[in-house]
């Protein structure tokens, strides 16, 4: 299963291991809500799930999709023990993302 668990419009649940770690998931976190259109990131670190609600007209499905291949990225980060190497790939990352959307 990729990190994308769940999909609908206004509705997006992530799911990764790296939600269980308490700086990834802050990093993780902060990201997904600074993405133009997310209302809320509800994170439940017991679960590893982050769920974004967003204004499903202001962040359309266009604006949505090149973000995928990036957030797979992150999913793969999940067999990667905790380090320096693996924040600075999630940070890496996480610019990208927000690149794309900003």
């Amino acid at each position: 299963m990729g990190i994308v668990e769940s999909f609908v419009p206004g509705r997006i649940r992530l799911r990764s291991s790296l939600l269980r770690d308490g700086e990834t998931a802050a990093m993780l976190q902060g990201a997904m809500s600074a993405i133009p259109g997310v209302q809320s990131a509800d994170l439940n670190a017991a679960t590893g799930s982050l769920l974004l609600k967003y204004d499903a007209d202001a962040l359309p499905l266009e604006k949505l999709s090149p973000l995928l291949p990036l957030l797979e990225q992150v999913k793969a980060l999940d067999n990667e023990p905790p380090s320096p190497k693996r924040t600075a790939a999630l940070r890496s990352l996480l610019v990208q993302v927000l690149a794309k959307v900003l």
